[in-house]
């Protein structure tokens, strides 16, 4: 695929090709703006002074984010309903999941602007090859569909998250079963189970746990393209986005940070009983502080996938970054039946195992 395949997005009348004034686009080869007309390149500065902020309830919208919101504008596709973002100097441009005209302007207030970004990794020929490669990896995929995998449309947009920090103290409490096995004499096994309280607190660090708000991809499936390498997060800046989409968030700050809450909890949880030997639990609660609560506006590349297979749409996502391929594929039911009936014959023999011997 040519390089030129996106529709370019230009930001502003003023940024064009020192050599020819051609229109500039984020090449993610060289990471550089490359010319569309004769192929030069204009270098972009690289600030890793990542910042993050004190997270505040209701907090206004600050001085730093007022000019992102002068110059940009929330557009929403007519056709699926995501809201992208889009520069006042913008010609029309194509959504990024559906490839229907944007040109519905969206009453809402564009609010922060993007403290730091991943740029692409690599373009969509690479795109389109490293996707190939993700779905070899995939055990369930229906043969002729891996060997060759339909393409409609492969498109890169960056999708916004938050990022949350904090240090928490819980106290806990709780009741865990141990089990264990007597061979008597006669060669009768019996399990028996003993019980056993804990109690404590216990401190902990947490950083950067990404929240997706995106209207399109779910936490679930965010989850089935990441990691992304935080190390490789620079300050945010207009020329990353030259030739790719940017979504607008679809949920508020606040909303997000209750996800990244109940993430912290189930992580605490984890850690906690992880301290332990046990079966079961039969009982435990926990009480958390949070403390030096802190946020940062992320937005991180992904590349969408639409294609028809047997004729129904699929829409699948790509980390931009890693080139890990997530879900939404179509699966062949005769190789799932295969492994159940693989499961349960290897169950089978371990039961029929255990009770000859």
């Amino acid at each position: 695929m040519a390089d030129t395949q996106f529709e370019t997005i230009i930001k502003g009348t003023q940024d064009k090709c020192s050599s020819c004034g051609g229109h500039l686009y984020f090449s993610p080869e060289d990471q550089s703006l490359k010319c569309e007309s004769c192929g030069g390149l204009e270098k972009i500065v690289f600030d890793h002074n990542n910042e993050k902020h004190n997270y505040e309830v209701n907090s206004e919208i600050k001085e730093e984010h007022k000019k992102f919101a002068e110059e940009n504008k929330v557009f929403k596709c007519s056709s699926c309903g995501a809201n992208v973002v889009l520069n006042k100097l913008d010609v029309a441009t194509r959504c990024p999941y559906c490839d229907s005209s944007i040109a519905i302007a969206e009453d809402v207030e564009i609010g922060l602007r993007p403290d730091s970004i991943i740029p692409f990794k690599f373009g969509a020929e690479k795109a389109s090859k490293l996707y190939k490669d993700g779905l070899k990896k995939k055990w369930f995929l229906p043969s002729i569909f891996k060997k060759s995998p339909p393409m409609d449309e492969i498109k890169g947009v960056y999708v916004p998250c938050f990022s949350f920090d904090a240090k928490s103290h819980t106290v806990y409490r709780g009741r865990l079963g141990r089990n264990y096995t007597t061979t008597s004499r006669n060669g009768h096994t019996r399990t028996h189970t003993t019980y056993f309280s804990i109690s404590g607190a216990r401190d902990f660090e947490h950083h950067d746990i990404l929240v997706e708000t995106s209207s399109h991809i779910d936490q679930i499936v965010f989850n089935g393209i990441k990691p992304y390498n935080l190390k490789e997060l620079v300050v945010y800046n207009d020329a990353f986005i030259r030739g790719y989409s940017l979504e607008h968030y679809d949920q508020a700050l606040e909303n997000c940070k209750k996800v990244a809450n109940s993430i912290m909890e189930q992580t605490i949880r984890n850690q906690i009983l992880s301290s332990y030997t046990y079966s079961f639990v039969e009982s435990y609660s926990q009480n958390v502080s949070l403390s030096e609560e802190k946020y940062s506006y992320y937005i991180v590349p992904t590349y969408s996938v639409k294609y028809k297979y047997k004729g129904k749409d699929y829409l699948t996502y790509m980390n931009g970054q890693t080139g890990k391929v997530g879900g939404g594929l179509p699966k062949s039911p005769v190789k799932i039946t295969f492994f159940v009936l693989m499961l349960i014959a290897i169950l089978a023999g371990i039961i029929l195992l255990f009770y000859y011997f």
